[in-house]
Parts: structure tokens; sequence; C-alpha cells
């Protein structure tokens, strides 16, 4: 068997679609790893189905005409009109070649946009349908979906000016319908929610709590009173990633924060952090993001 692989979305771009120079147009202007596009517009570009891969970004594809079929971790969906799917970052996925009649909208858009001036950790915590093992469906009622489609088009419209797009109006409107989901989210009809699920979101909940405690797997295990190995496993079986992987991209999260918002030197953010070597919390960081804190810290400024 291969293995999957993680693509960014300049690459995914490169192994699934046609050259085209608009399209190169629009990308070379875009905010880095953000594009929102009607599904009609990528279709046709389209140069095969897509074999099992992971984003690092997120994908929000909404449906207003034909349906089509996704994979996403061992589950097949049927995509069908009024209904929204989340491929969420880091989930593998798969997708037949898309019909021409498909009609819709497809918002793909990096979790570190999610950490602009507009960002507060603890309301993207709430969106638990961008997390990797959530049910990734929503069903869109008739009073939200003129809504939806407003933020969408909103959203295209930005990402195809003549400019090159306003970050501020992207962020804004990102938040803005992943609020809208959000309550969507919570009244959509949910698969049952098996142990594995249950310890997952407690485990998730707990990591976010304690982020800043620099706490170990085995610590969770010892709260939940179970047992790492169990704790791994059930992780495992929902989101396809270890307990520590998942704790790894929480604290990632934080980190970003307090380097996108606060003032804090990248010393003191190590000790905030519980790091008590602040080598060791570069490396830590290095090693996920390939840029060191402070040249992430450059990058933000610039955007």
């Amino acid at each position: 068997m291969s293995k999957i692989k993680t693509y960014n979305s300049e690459d995914f771009r490169k192994e699934y679609f046609n050259k085209s120079p608009k399209l190169d147009k629009l990308f070379k202007k875009s905010v880095e790893d953000f594009f929102c596009l009607k599904i009609e517009d990528l279709t046709k570009k389209v140069l095969k189905p897509i074999t099992p891969s992971r984003e690092e970004s997120h994908t929000i594809i909404f449906v207003t005409k034909g349906s089509f079929k996704t994979k996403i971790g061992f589950k097949e969906y049927i995509i069908t009109p009024n209904n929204i799917v989340i491929l969420q970052a880091g989930a593998v996925f798969s997708t037949e070649q898309v019909s021409k009649n498909v009609k819709g909208f497809t918002c793909h858009f990096h979790p570190n946009i999610l950490i602009g001036k507009f960002g507060n950790r603890s309301l993207v915590s709430d969106f638990e349908f961008l997390n990797n093992g959530n049910y990734p469906i929503i069903n869109i009622n008739k009073q939200s979906r003129s809504e939806i489609i407003n933020i969408l088009e909103r959203l295209v419209t930005e990402f195809k000016s003549n400019t090159k797009p306003n970050s501020d109006i992207i962020h804004s409107y990102i938040y803005t319908l992943l609020t809208e989901l959000k309550i969507l989210y919570g009244l959509s009809n949910f698969q049952p929610q098996n142990a594995s699920f249950q310890i997952t979101s407690r485990f998730r909940m707990l990591a976010n709590q304690k982020v800043k405690e620099n706490l170990k797997v085995a610590d969770f295990a010892r709260m939940m009173n179970i047992s790492p190995n169990h704790l791994n496993k059930s992780v495992k079986v929902s989101t396809l990633k270890s307990a520590s992987e998942i704790l790894e991209e929480i604290k990632l999260i934080e980190v970003k924060y307090l380097l996108y918002q606060s003032t804090l030197s990248i010393s003191e953010i190590s000790y905030e952090m519980g790091y008590l070597d602040p080598s060791y919390f570069t490396r830590f960081f290095k090693k996920r993001e390939k840029i060191s804190p402070t040249e992430f810290r450059k990058m933000i400024e610039k955007s």
C-alpha cells in the first residue's frame, strides 16, 4: 500500500489540477493558503480523482446542485444539495471525479488564518466540526441557506478581486461563516457518539484547558482514569492520529496565538508554555512548522 501523502495548498493544486494561467494568476496574488471559488469553476480543471490524501488546510464544500461521493477516514459520504462537507486539516480523504453538473462553493483555508487579529483560542476550540474525527457533514436549512451563500459569494469576490485580497476581510468573513456553521452543526443529525469519540472529546477539552502546563499524554490518562494505551487507541480510532500528535497541535495553536497577539519575547512565551529551556521550545516549534518562532512572528507581521 502506498504512503498517504500530506499536501500543502500549492502541491495539491499541482497534483490534481490542470495548469491554468487564470488560476495561477489568482493564486499568486492570494492570501497564503486560502482560496474560495465556485465548484463549477474548478471541476473542468480537475485532472483526476483524488486518491487518499491529507491536506494541511481545512476545506469547506457547500453543494447547491448535483451530488458527489467522498470518503473521509473510513467512511463514504454522498454530498447532496444543501449539505456542507468539512474536509478537516489532517483528515485522510479521497474523492471520485466530480461531475460537471455539481454546483456550489469550495472554501479552503489554513488553520493559521484563525490565529489572526480576530482570533480567540476559546472560540476556535468551539468549532468542533474542524477537529479531525468529528462528524464532517452539516445540513443547511432554508432559513440559513441565503446567509451562507452570501458569505461564500463575498469570499469568492474577494479572492478573485483585481488587487491582492484583503486579509482582514477574509478573516472576518471566515469567522462569520464558521460561527453560522457552529449553530447549524448543533442542529444537524449526528452519528452516534461511541466511547472512542467521547474519550477523544474529553481529552481535547482537558488539553485545551491545561495547554500551558506542558503535560504529557500519561498525565491526561491519569486525569481520565484510563491507561495511556487506552487513551492513545481511542484517539487513533477517532482521528487516525496519536494522542501526542493531537496534544502537539493544541500546543502549537496556543504558541501561535502568543506569537501573533502578544508582545512577549520568545523566551517569555517558552516559560509561559511550561518550557524552562527556550532552545528546546524553539526546536519543538521548528520541527513542526519548519521555521523558528522568530521567523514565524516576522512572517505574520508582514501578512
